[in-house]
């Protein structure tokens, strides 16, 4: 008894038990089985059997098959094949669906409808086509959304108004499932919605319960808030708004539907009745969804299959050592594995989850196909079989090492790692070495012993096992041999560095390398020797922690250490002597000061002597100018003209100090002319001024009627009163003082001509000699009356007028000063007289 026929009985049952208490149309239940998987390339039916049970309708308008998962595009089809004259099959690519109908839209018996589903077969022009596909079957004009397995339907109305379009919803059911204005959660729903829609349609959100808060008023999210604010408000949960949306308007626009202005399945907010002139905004209709409300029945309208391609799950790479045969594993999902020897065409290797590979001597990569009994199209995945290099070693060597530790009796300790370079011919990094008494123990990786110290007391013949990282080994012989130091005892070479740095530490590196040829000229020619360098005499036994590279050694003790030095044969590493023959010294640099600057004096010109002190040894010194021209092989050095010397002391090693650089500065004493001072006189503030750029080439500071001092940096004097001054000028390098003769001229404030001996008189004072005798100076009253003419060079006015004493008052003057050249010079002031 098939399934289906099983199915039929037991819904035969349930109709008979249900017509005792209704008579209400129930609807059918869809039956689709055929889970299977899929050879690439190839065309499957995506049923193996297929039924409609109904007791109550034997026919139907029309039924759909959806690619509901894993739809390609432009590479998946659904084909209804064979004779069905009553059925119209058509296939929409974007959605990946076909729709059987009936001829001219007449209905579709269930006997038709059934047959043609068992008819329609998948196929993918991809041979890469991977995953699943689901294949969902649905009746009915609704469409299906397997997201959230519920139906949608789009209802013409124009002349409907939201609240119309709510009632007119709940009023609906499709095979027994509530309608309600649709409630849009996802872009996927959205997207449904939208390709549904011939334009402005109705769904369940609004604002009108509460304006600014729109939520859903329908189905069973009825209550649940989905937008806060106008258009630039937020979600908690899904909005797919227009741009712009929702807008505050006084025109009601508080209800929701999907717009045909924006993008597919946006919505706008318009007003409950929406706009009845046609255009845009003229609601078209409703979206109508079945599905999830709390009441609804459990119905079965809609069938699943599906497909899917076998894949590999799992791989086992294999590895062996050398040429031969790897075994390869791959597991799939389903179906079997079929192998070959490339990505594509190739050489079938046969089938089942494991594969010895032919015998192969590099590594390989095969190939695995995971796929139906008798399908080799798919996509097949390498696996790798690798062949490991099993190292190339000497099967004999010589390691020879000298009897240097006490007792000459041909025993000594070896550091065994010594022979690694010679068993392997070159680069040890790749490979681990390790040593056993016996060859049976080398091959089965027991008992193996230390490498160093290990003494030819023990065997004078062991073995090596070098293993590569990847496990693959190979077993050598190593025979030990003794023998004797060659070097004369108390043999020294000698490497000798200066120490150039700025701090004299005795550190510097050296090159070893230059005292190797010295010490392989020791012994006799044709030997293939190397020399080798080490740290102490227990390194240099066994070889071990050389010194490397021999070009950049950093000596560990200041100034001199001596190295081990092990002598041997590049050929079977054969010792031919090591040693404590290599001293490394570094000598000192030598140091000693100079004064760093001097000066030389042009007025004077005497020769200014350099010179050296506080030397730490005895040097030879060479003097240069700034031309480099050597001016003096002694400690110091005789020069008569400014710039920089430089001196240089080597020591008897050949050591040179760092070059000192000494500067000679040029200076001079002062050279003033009247064309460099000037002055200020008859004043408040009496002012003397230097002009200290044309003065000369050195360094000055000034003083005012005194050669001892203070001398100041400023070349200006204020409040300077009348009379002769001298100004004194010093090179501060010691060049010498100059001076210079200046006159202020001026007048008293004031006189009291009491015969006391003081300010008796009154008259100019500070008259220089560039002044002619016609000078004069009138004296005026308050009226303007001339009271006296005086000589500037005479004795003064002592306050008389044709022998009466004038009363004590302030009186004006009129200095006229002719100057030698003939220019006159007017000078007004006033005095007071006091008696």
């Amino acid at each position: 008894m098939t399934l289906i026929r099983v199915y039929k009985l037991l819904f035969f049952f349930v109709f008979l038990f249900n017509q005792g208490w209704t008579q209400t149309n129930t609807p059918p239940e869809l039956v689709a089985i055929g889970d299977q998987i899929y050879c690439p390339l190839s065309q499957i039916n995506i049923v193996t059997d297929f039924d409609i049970i109904d007791p109550d309708d034997v026919e139907l308008d029309i039924l759909k098959i959806l690619i509901s998962e894993g739809y390609v595009e432009g590479e998946d089809v659904l084909t209804l094949v064979g004779s069905h004259p009553n059925i119209v099959a058509t296939w929409d690519a974007v959605k990946g669906k076909l729709t059987l109908e009936g001829v001219a839209n007449a209905p579709m018996l269930y006997t038709d409808v059934i047959n043609a589903v068992k008819s329609v077969v998948f196929n993918s022009s991809s041979v890469a086509v991977s995953g699943e596909k689901v294949f969902t079957i649905t009746i009915g004009p609704a469409e299906y959304l397997p997201l959230t397995g519920h139906y949608y339907e789009f209802v013409p109305d124009k002349a409907s108004i939201w609240t119309n379009a709510k009632f007119a919803t709940e009023a609906k059911n499709y095979y027994g499932l509530q309608g309600y204005l649709a409630t849009i959660l996802s872009p996927e729903e959205a997207q449904l919605t939208g390709e549904l829609a011939s334009g402005l349609a109705w769904i369940g959100g609004s604002e009108a319960s509460n304006i600014g808060t729109w939520q859903w008023e329908t189905g069973p999210e009825a209550g649940t808030v989905f937008w806060e604010g106008n258009h630039n408000g937020s979600t908690p949960n899904f909005a797919n708004w227009m741009a712009g949306e929702p807008r505050t308007s006084p025109f009601g626009e508080h209800f929701a539907a999907i717009t045909k202005l924006g993008n597919l399945g946006e919505w706008d907010n318009i007003p409950r009745s929406g706009s009845q002139t046609g255009g845009p905004f003229e609601v078209k209709g409703y979206v109508i969804e079945y599905g999830g409300m709390p009441n609804d029945p459990l119905v079965k309208i809609l069938g699943e299959t599906k497909i899917a391609v076998p894949k590999i799950d799992s791989i086992v790479e294999g590895a062996r050592c050398g040429s031969g045969s790897v075994q390869l594993e791959a597991i799939p999902s389903a179906g079997d594995i079929h192998w070959f020897t490339s990505l594509t065409g190739g050489r079938f290797l046969g089938s089942g989850t494991v594969l010895n590979t032919p015998v192969i001597s590099t590594t390989t990569t095969f190939y695995a196909l995971a796929a139906p009994a008798g399908c080799f199209e798919g996509i097949r995945i390498p696996v790798v079989a690798t062949v490991n290099e099993v190292p190339s070693v000497q099967p004999l060597v010589v390691l020879t090492n000298c009897d240097e530790d006490g007792a000459s009796d041909g025993f000594t300790d070896f550091n065994l790692n010594e022979a690694n370079s010679f068993i392997v011919n070159g680069n040890t990094s790749d490979f681990s070495f390790t040593y056993y008494l016996s060859y049976n123990d080398a091959d089965n990786k027991v008992n193996a012993i230390n490498a160093a110290p290990f003494n030819n007391n023990t065997a004078s013949t062991v073995y090596a096992r070098v293993e590569s990282i990847h496990g693959c080994y190979r077993v050598s012989t190593v025979n030990l041999q003794v023998s004797t130091s060659s070097l004369p005892a108390g043999y020294m070479q000698e490497l000798e560095l200066c120490d150039e740095d700025r701090i004299i530490d005795g550190i510097k590196v050296f090159d070893l390398s230059q005292a190797s040829a010295a010490f392989i000229n020791e012994f006799p020619a044709g030997q293939n020797l190397s020399v080798r360098y080490f740290r102490n005499a227990y390194d240099a036994q066994f070889g071990q922690n050389e010194i490397l590279p021999q070009s950049r050694y950093m000596n560990e003790t200041p100034f001199s250490q001596v190295l081990y030095v092990r002598i041997q044969s590049d050929d079977n590493g054969a010792c031919f002597g090591y040693g404590p023959y290599l001293r490394l010294t570094v000598h000192p640099r030598p140091e000693f000061e100079v004064e760093q600057s001097e000066i030389f004096c042009l007025n004077n010109q005497q020769p200014v002597t350099l010179f050296t002190f506080n030397a730490k040894g005895n040097y030879t010194y060479q003097w240069l100018d700034s031309s480099k021209n050597i001016i003096s092989n002694l400690p110091t050095a005789t020069v008569s003209m400014g710039g920089q010397y430089t001196v240089i002391g080597t020591s008897n090693n050949g050591c040179e100090s760092f070059p000192i650089t000494i500067t000679v500065n040029e200076s001079a004493s002062a050279i003033i002319t009247n064309d460099d001072v000037t002055v200020e006189s008859l004043s408040n503030n009496n002012t003397i001024t230097i002009n200290p750029d044309n003065l000369g080439i050195g360094d000055y500071e000034f003083s005012l009627d005194h050669s001892s001092g203070p001398y100041q940096s400023t070349p200006v004097f204020t409040n300077v009163s009348a009379g002769n001054h001298i100004v004194y000028t010093k090179d501060i390098n010691g060049c010498g003082v100059s001076e210079f003769e200046v006159f202020i001229m001026g007048f008293p404030r004031f006189f009291t001509p009491n015969g006391d001996g003081y300010n008796d008189t009154w008259n100019i004072i500070g008259l220089s000699t560039e002044f002619s005798g016609n000078s004069s100076v009138s004296i005026y009253d308050r009226y303007g009356n001339l009271i006296k003419q005086l000589n500037p060079w005479g004795a003064g006015w002592d306050g008389l007028r044709k022998g009466r004493e004038l009363m004590a008052t302030d009186y004006w003057f009129v200095a006229q000063l002719i100057e030698n050249s003939g220019t006159t010079k007017i000078v007004r002031g006033h005095f007071s007289l006091i008696r």
